[in-house]
């Protein structure tokens, strides 16, 4: 229990620091409904390393658009708690010593080279705080359901894709 509370002490105090520095009243970013700048340049360093294997796959060019617009019309669904606490996250990984705090490597996420993104989050997956178990578990999710939500993908997966409507025989 005291873990758990310390833990969203931390995020709250990071997503409040991040408030003071601007990260969370950044705009958001063109063509996007809910991601902002800051938000897509972490999952634009996150996506390569969590979906490994089958990323850019037979998408290439257009796998990061693909995936963060896809990924930003799921977030807009989700529940204003669970998108509120999202975007918290996304605010206290935004700010370098809060990042830090973390678990995560000083740089910024675009400098960042796979192997400390690897290593940050197996931290995270293997954390005794729940918080940040949760945290990586709701980005592996969230990035890996857009990514095979996508018709170009089904084939890594051995899906052959949506069934075909049969027509009722009379």
């Amino acid at each position: 229990m005291q873990l758990s509370a310390s833990s969203a002490a931390v995020l709250t105090l990071g997503a409040s620091i991040a408030g003071l520095t601007g990260c969370s009243k950044a705009p958001v970013a063109s063509g996007y409904k809910v991601l902002r700048p800051g938000d897509i340049e972490i999952l634009r360093a996150l996506a390569p390393v969590i979906l490994s294997g089958s990323y850019p796959g037979s998408l290439q060019d257009k796998a990061p658009d693909t995936l963060l617009h896809a990924l930003d019309s799921l977030v807009l669904t989700l529940q204003d708690y669970a998108r509120s606490q999202l975007v918290m996250m996304f605010d206290a990984l935004q700010v370098a010593p809060v990042r830090l705090a973390m678990g995560a490597p000083w740089a910024s996420w675009s400098e960042m080279p796979a192997d400390d993104i690897e290593a940050f989050l197996h931290s995270w997956k293997t954390s005794r705080i729940q918080l940040k178990r949760m945290g990586y578990g709701s980005l592996c999710k969230l990035l890996t359901m857009c990514w095979y939500s996508q018709p170009a993908t089904f084939a890594l997966t051995g899906y052959p894709g949506m069934p075909q409507k049969i027509p009722a025989h009379s």
